[in-house]
């Protein structure tokens, strides 16, 4: 037929959806390099999406379609077919949890997940630590004796995710990470060694440029590793193991606690990584996990906070830009802080590592300048007094984020005092996070749906 003949001479990545004047009953569907999903009612109408969460509520099961499936439906029949032969129709149920999929009271989806947060760190670590030890399941057959360097490939949020993973790696377990962009890593002939775990980071599952950069690592020999939020995505289903960061559903595009689980997923993996090659002391081993048991109660929005901030948002609505600036793992936090903000509000920001400021960046303080400084007590802090001391001194404007109350500062957000620099970490997330909801909403932006963005982004 018509439709098949061309189907067989596309190229590259498309989802198609294709109804005729000649056949107006019948929808034609085909697939290849980006995600659709069919989905099947009680009443057995036929839904098509790209991501599980439109479908709660409307289908009961589904199928994710796979790299050159094509078909039709017609009457509720739906015909499957690859390379011209059928296909059977493997159904999966879908969540019923609607609640997920609504705001609960919420102004926005990206508040209530916000507020979700310490709900879900404590989903990402129940069951992995037993005995004062870190047990994923889902790697026992991974043989880290073959392993001996670490590349981690993402975009976006999941890329400051990565580079948050690469300080925990090289310090706790003691074994070289590095972190690439995969859109750059794509094309840039890149060297892959089989003795280097290969691990890609995305929250859909279905993010074009590293779903490719996935599936040249596996054509290369390398062992493969998914941190995903979505089971069954295409990005689960190519790597050779996964670890589910356990997030739910995530509505609002600007990820939140899809980050949050991630940071916490990777700092399990650092430590299952390290107790392999037994890299760290029992010492060392028993404050991390305490420290990681203790996240989901960090993660608690304090009140008087978002209240604080909520007053606070009206002073950043002007000016000409924003930086986000910190040291050590949380130059990573600085520069999500700062792609929270610029992404719903549409300011301009960027996250630097406060020791770089004097280095040119510099050059655009002044007044109208609001700097975000992330000055946690249990990790470089005389440093990082001294880099926003050089910014005070010209007439920067500062919000300084630290359990230590800062002279200097023109805005001050107290944090609580913690033992452990990830305690810091966590708390201050909360803070930028919350910090960019209140601007963006005083500017009367959707939150949840920014101009120019999508949750998923399928395209290179």
């Amino acid at each position: 037929m018509a439709f098949e003949k061309t189907i067989a001479s596309l190229q590259g990545a498309y989802a198609i959806l294709l109804i005729s004047k000649k056949e107006p009953d019948v929808i034609f569907f085909a697939k290849n390099a980006v995600p659709l999903i069919l989905g099947k009612s009680h009443e057995n109408e036929v839904y098509f999406s790209s991501s599980d969460a439109p479908l709660i509520g409307w289908a009961k099961e589904v199928i994710y379609l796979e790299d050159g499936q094509y078909g039709w439906v017609k009457n509720q029949s739906i015909t499957l077919l690859k390379e011209f032969e059928p296909q059977s129709l493997h159904f999966k149920t879908l969540t019923k949890d609607k609640i997920l999929a609504q705001k609960d009271g919420f102004r926005f989806f990206m508040e209530k997940e916000i507020y979700e947060q310490s709900l879900v760190a404590g989903e990402a670590i129940m069951g992995r630590i037993k005995d004062h030890t870190i047990v994923l399941d889902e790697l026992n057959t991974l043989c880290f004796d073959d392993i001996d360097a670490i590349k981690i490939c993402a975009c976006g949020t999941s890329y400051h995710a990565a580079l948050s993973a690469s300080y925990m790696f090289e310090r706790l377990a003691k074994i070289r990470c590095n972190v690439e962009i995969a859109s750059e890593f794509r094309y840039k002939q890149p060297l892959l060694d089989k003795r280097t775990l290969f691990i890609v980071i995305s929250q859909s599952g279905e993010t074009a440029d590293t779903l490719e950069a996935l599936k040249m690592a596996k054509s290369s020999g390398m062992t493969t590793l998914a941190i995903c939020n979505v089971d069954n995505s295409s990005i689960v289903r190519t790597a050779d193991f996964t670890l589910l960061t356990r997030a739910g559903i995530e509505k609002g595009v600007a990820s939140t606690k899809a980050f949050a689980t991630q940071v916490i997923t990777l700092w399990l993996l650092t430590l299952f990584v390290a107790q392999h090659k037994k890299s760290i002391t029992p010492e060392i081993l028993s404050s991390e996990i305490e420290a990681l048991l203790h996240i989901p109660l960090v993660l608690k929005v304090d009140e008087a906070i978002h209240e604080k901030l909520h007053r606070l948002s009206k002073r950043y609505l002007h000016g000409h830009g924003f930086f986000f600036i910190g040291r050590d793992i949380f130059f990573p936090l600085a520069l999500e802080g700062a792609l929270k903000l610029k992404e719903i509000s549409y300011l301009h920001a960027e996250g630097y590592p406060a020791g770089e400021m004097k280095h040119g960046p510099i050059a655009l303080a002044d007044s109208e300048l609001f700097t975000i400084a992330l000055m946690p007590k249990t990790l470089l802090y005389d440093k990082m007094k001294s880099n926003v001391e050089e910014l005070s001194a010209r007439d920067s404007t500062l919000l300084v984020i630290s359990p230590e109350p800062f002279e200097l500062a023109d805005d001050f957000i107290k944090t609580k005092q913690h033992k452990h620099p990830m305690g810091e970490f966590f708390e201050m997330m909360l803070i930028t996070q919350l910090l960019a909801l209140e601007i963006s909403i005083r500017l009367g932006n959707d939150v949840d749906m920014p101009r120019n963005l999508a949750k998923s982004v399928t395209v290179e």
